[in-house]
């Protein structure tokens, strides 16, 4: 399918309802989105090919991409539909990102605990992983496909290693903050 491109109205909108939602959150603008893409597909699809990753989940000029076709393309097990949201039920304790598929958008909260499956089925395309990279839920927005969830088994250096065209990842991604620099609560 081809791509359309996401408007700055739109992208803010979505910052604006992550706010409303959440509250306490920090989109994470200082560093690429890329390499978190690539620590999650090896944390949660350890198994996949590079060349299919880059094919089906990695962002590409003129074709709509998501992570999660790393499930529903089945190039990985994990739960699914109501086994997935019952994972989930609870949220993932502690610091968590939120990446917002479609808009490439990348959110810390301190607190995963505040989610489930209902609030995060507000947005469509959207991943919540917890600080350890060690379960992530996927909500996709679409009624055929997912809900899905799954726990990491283990990290893989499968995308760690970038394609001949990319630039290599930046080691240590995924930043840490401190309460000092997450937005103050109102």
């Amino acid at each position: 399918m081809f791509k359309k491109k996401i408007s700055e109205q739109e992208k803010e909108a979505a910052r604006k309802k992550m706010q409303e939602m959440f509250g306490e959150c920090h989109e994470i603008t200082d560093k690429p989105l890329r390499p978190f893409m690539l620590k999650w597909l090896s944390a949660f699809a350890p198994d996949m090919e590079y060349y299919d990753a880059k094919s089906f989940c990695l962002p590409r000029r003129m074709y709509q991409n998501n992570l999660w076709h790393a499930f529903s393309f089945q190039k990985t097990d994990c739960y699914m539909g109501a086994l997935a949201q019952e994972a989930f039920s609870d949220g993932f304790s502690g610091m968590c990102y939120i990446l917002l598929n479609r808009e490439m958008l990348l959110f810390q909260i301190p607190d995963g605990s505040i989610l489930n499956p209902e609030t995060v089925s507000a947005f469509d395309s959207i991943i919540v992983t917890d600080k350890a990279f060690s379960c992530t839920y996927v909500h996709t927005g679409k009624e055929d496909t997912g809900p899905y969830f799954k726990t990491a088994d283990g990290l893989s250096e499968a995308f760690v290693i970038a394609g001949e065209d990319e630039p290599e990842p930046e080691e240590g991604f995924v930043p840490s903050l401190d309460e000092d620099d997450l937005p103050p609560v109102l």
